[in-house]
C-alpha cells in the first residue's frame, strides 16, 4: 500500500509538472522513469530532488521564468543520475560517506535535519564521496585560496547587503492575445539581450529610451522607474507590495524578480499573466554588509562547489561509459545531459552565494 507520504510527494511533482508544462512532463508520468545501474529512479526521488535544488537556488520559490523551470526539472533528473553514477563507483572503491561533512552540508543548504529526506541527503553525500574518489585517484578538489575568496568578495560585495534602498526600472511587454504567446515572448527576449549587451556605462540610458519607446505601462513616460515622477527615486528592496485596497500593486512575479536582484546594473525578465516584464537595476545603497567573517565561509563553500562541478563534468562521462543508465522504455538516457549547465550557481551569478 502506498504510503501518505509518498501520495504527497506524487502529487507535490505533478503538481510541478502542472506549474513547467514542459515536454519533460512525458519522462515524468512513469512511477520509475530512469535506472542507473539497475536502480530505479522514481517520482518520489524527482519530487525531493526538486525541493533541495529549489532550496538551493531560489531560497524555496518556484521560479516565474518558464524556462527556468524546465531548467530546474532537468537538472533534478541530471543530478540525481549523477548521484547514483558517483554512489555506484564510490562502492567500488569501498568509500563510505563522511557523517560530519554531511551534516555540515546540510546546515549549508538551509535544511533541518527533520526535513532531510533520504534522497537529499544521498544527493549531499554525493558531493563528499565525489571528493573522496578524486583523493583516491591522485587528483584531489583543490581548495579556494584565500586570495581567491578575498577577490570574489571584492567583485560581488553588493550581493552580500541586506536591506538596501535600490531604484529600478522597467518595461513591460503586454501579452494582450491579439498574437501567439511566442511573438510577445520573442520580443521581450530580443530587448532584454540587446540591452543586457550595452555597456554598463550606458546601460542607464539605454533602457530608459526602450521603455519610453516600448514599454505598456504608466511608467514609460518616466524612462522605466517604478518611483514616477518622485523626487525620491530610492525604495526599499524590501517593499509592500500591498495597495490600499490591499490587493498587490504589481504581479507577484515582478515582485520576486526585483527582490532577487543584487547587482547594480543587472537586468532580468519576470513573466506573469499580463506579459513580460524586464527590470533593471540601476543603483543600490544603504543596507547592511554581510561581516568579512561570515562571508568567507559562504564564499568558499560556493567556490569549491564550482570546482567540484568542473571536474564532475570531465569525469561522469567515463563513468556513463562503464555503466547502464535508461529510460522507462529502455532507451539510453542522453549522455550529453550529464554536463549540462541549467542552474544559477553553475552559471556563476553574482547573487548565487546568497
Amino acid at each position: 500500500m502506498t504510503s501518505s507520504r509518498s501520495r504527497r510527494l506524487a502529487a507535490a511533482v505533478l503538481a510541478l509538472l502542472m506549474l513547467f508544462g514542459t515536454a519533460l512532463a512525458q519522462e515524468l508520468a512513469y512511477a520509475i522513469f530512469i535506472r542507473v545501474n539497475g536502480k530505479p529512479i522514481t517520482q518520489e526521488n524527482v519530487a525531493q530532488a526538486m525541493r533541495f535544488l529549489l532550496q538551493r537556488e531560489y531560497k524555496g520559490q518556484m521560479p516565474f521564468d518558464e524556462q527556468e523551470r524546465e531548467n530546474l526539472q532537468r537538472a533534478a533528473i541530471r543530478d540525481l543520475v549523477r548521484t547514483y553514477l558517483i554512489h555506484d563507483e564510490a562502492a567500488k572503491l569501498g568509500l563510505k560517506p563522511n557523517r560530519a561533512y554531511t551534516q555540515r552540508a546540510i546546515a549549508a543548504a538551509g535544511f533541518k535535519q527533520e526535513a532531510v529526506t533520504p534522497t537529499i541527503r544521498k544527493m549531499l553525500e554525493a558531493d563528499d564521496l565525489f571528493d573522496d574518489i578524486m583523493l583516491n585517484s591522485g587528483t584531489p578538489i583543490k581548495n579556494p585560496s584565500p586570495r581567491e575568496i578575498k577577490d570574489f568578495y571584492t567583485r560581488n560585495r553588493d550581493s552580500f547587503r541586506n536591506d538596501a534602498y535600490i531604484v529600478v526600472r522597467t518595461i513591460f511587454i503586454a501579452d494582450d492575445g491579439s498574437r501567439e504567446h511566442s511573438y510577445f515572448k520573442s520580443r521581450a527576449e530580443d530587448l532584454w539581450r540587446t540591452l543586457s549587451g550595452t555597456p554598463l556605462s550606458t546601460r542607464t540610458e539605454a533602457f530608459s529610451k526602450a521603455a519610453q519607446e516600448s514599454s505598456q505601462d504608466i511608467f514609460a513616460q518616466f524612462g522605466g522607474l517604478l518611483t514616477g515622477a518622485a523626487p525620491e527615486p530610492w525604495m526599499p528592496q524590501d517593499f509592500s507590495n500591498d495597495g490600499p485596497d490591499g490587493k498587490p500593486i504589481f504581479p507577484e512575479e515582478m515582485v520576486a524578480a526585483i527582490r532577487r536582484m543584487k547587482s547594480k546594473g543587472e537586468i532580468r525578465m519576470a513573466v506573469s499573466s499580463e506579459g513580460f516584464h524586464l527590470l533593471y537595476l540601476e543603483g543600490i545603497r544603504g543596507g547592511n554588509i554581510i561581516g568579512w567573517e561570515e562571508a568567507s565561509r559562504i564564499i568558499d563553500f560556493y567556490l569549491k562547489q564550482q570546482y567540484r562541478n568542473e571536474r564532475l563534468r570531465t569525469w561522469i562521462g567515463r563513468v556513463y561509459d562503464r555503466g547502464d543508465v535508461r529510460w522507462h522504455d529502455g532507451s539510453p538516457y542522453e549522455k550529453s545531459r550529464l554536463t549540462e549547465m541549467l542552474l544559477p550557481s553553475e552559471h556563476g551569478g553574482a547573487n548565487t552565494p546568497r
